[in-house]
């Protein structure tokens, strides 16, 4: 029984004509087999279905594939239809414009043949007009070059004057030029005359600056030197006048040291008591000498060295001294004069002499020294303080100066590493060695 309803439900398929088949409807398809599949393994079991299922499931992915394919034709074909209804559309409106244009031509070349019959009476009548006016221009031209041959004799007789009063007023220019080349060669003479005097006070004037600024460090340092000097001197006057008083007080102990002596020889002459005389003079001197040193002591505060040694030159062991206008010195003192005046006035002159020479020499290095910016503000509110009111000078070239002496003498890498090696300290500057050099000149030994 169901075996015939198969064959009939296959019978009616069979009539069925589809005419487009989509994925869905074999997806629908698969349903309903799969339903009556359901409905074969309930009646007669999985056997019955076993051998049948993969054939239908390969048929119904057939069917699923070409069915896609079909689609997809589908819609190729409707996209080429619409193509092709496009492309018939722009031929019909192309076809349109060309028989627009094949109008438009027609009309043109309607229009150009006509402009070309005027355009052809229009050069035959100028052709008629060039002959006639040819020939008038035959005649007149004829007239014409004679008209210009008489301006021409005209014009040149006139050319020749003006050239003739052109070449006099050249020949009084170029002599003209000449002179003014002369006066000019002249002026240029004296200018580079008067430049050159002018770098030459410009020179002169910075040397005098130069100058100027070391005499007034000089003035400065002389000043100074004053100004100790004074306070030396008056150290000195109140040493002198110690040294007064102490010379007072020695004559007066010299003036009763004589009267004693004097005492002494009266006693000596005497004839009743000779030895008593003497132990009494010699007890008198022994006490009047105590109060000497101790008014003296007591005056003038504890005595130094010089003044012990004075005491020592006037004891009675040496009569005869003469102390007015001498000066009591102590060997001993590490403080005392080694020194003439004349002598010391030569120090001081060249210790003057060498530290004009070194302001010089640091002027010269501070001149031609790399400037920083500190310095160079600093330099320029001098030069402005100093020279307020005044035009700056161009100053002429210097000469180079050496450079050893510009730079200095620095040390090699052997030297390094050797003090590297042993741990001595750095060198010191060449300028410090240099002030160490100069004050070991000028000190007194």
């Amino acid at each position: 029984m169901d075996s015939r309803r198969c064959l009939y439900n296959a019978q009616i398929m069979a009539t069925e004509v589809f005419q487009d088949v989509t994925v869905t409807d074999v997806y629908d398809q698969a349903a309903g087999i799969a339903r009556e599949f359901d409905k074969l393994i309930h009646n007669y079991g999985n056997d019955a279905v076993t051998e049948l299922m993969p054939k239908v499931i390969r048929a119904l992915e057939q069917l699923e594939s070409l069915a896609s394919r079909f689609e997809k034709d589908n819609e190729e074909i409707a996209q080429l239809r619409s193509t092709v209804e496009k492309l018939e559309s722009e031929k019909a409106g192309k076809a349109q414009e060309r028989a627009k244009f094949e109008q438009e031509l027609e009309v043109i070349e309607d229009n150009w043949q006509s402009e070309v019959k005027e355009l052809l009476g229009v050069v035959s009548k100028l052709q008629d007009e060039n002959k006639r006016l040819r020939e008038s221009l035959q005649n007149e031209k004829h007239e014409v070059e004679e008209k210009v041959s008489a301006k021409y004799r005209e014009s040149e007789e006139q050319e020749i004057k003006v050239l003739t009063k052109l070449k006099e007023t050249v020949d009084k220019q170029r002599e003209d030029l000449r002179s003014v080349k002369r006066e000019f060669t002249q002026k240029t003479v004296d200018c580079e005359a008067l430049q050159a005097q002018l770098e030459q006070i410009a020179k002169v004037n910075g040397d005098l600056r130069r100058k100027n600024n070391t005499h007034k460090k000089q003035a400065r340092v002389l000043l100074d030197e004053k100004a100790e000097l004074e306070i030396a001197l008056r150290d000195k006057d109140v040493q002198v006048e110690k040294v007064k008083v102490m010379i007072d007080e020695q004559e007066k102990f010299e003036e009763q040291r004589a009267a004693v002596r004097a005492a002494i020889a009266e006693q000596r002459k005497s004839e009743d008591h000779p030895e008593e005389d003497e132990q009494s003079a010699q007890d008198g001197v022994a006490t009047e000498t105590p109060t000497v040193a101790a008014e003296t002591g007591t005056e003038d505060g504890p005595r130094p060295e010089n003044d012990s040694s004075s005491d020592t030159a006037s004891t009675p062991t040496s009569p005869g001294l003469q102390l007015e206008g001498k000066m009591i010195i102590d060997l001993k003192d590490p403080n005392r004069p080694r020194f003439t005046l004349q002598e010391l006035r030569q120090v001081l002159m060249e210790r003057n002499e060498l530290k004009t020479r070194l302001i010089e020499v640091e002027d010269e290095l501070n001149h031609y020294r790399p400037r920083e910016s500190g310095d160079e503000g600093d330099e320029d509110e001098d030069e402005r303080s100093l020279y307020s009111g005044e035009e700056m000078l161009v100053y002429g070239p210097i000469n180079r100066e050496p450079d050893e002496k510009i730079h200095g003498n620095k040390d090699s890498g052997i030297r390094k590493f050797f003090s590297f090696l042993f741990g001595d300290g750095p060198s010191p500057p060449r300028s410090t060695r240099v002030m160490k050099r100069s004050n070991s000149a000028v000190s007194p030994k």
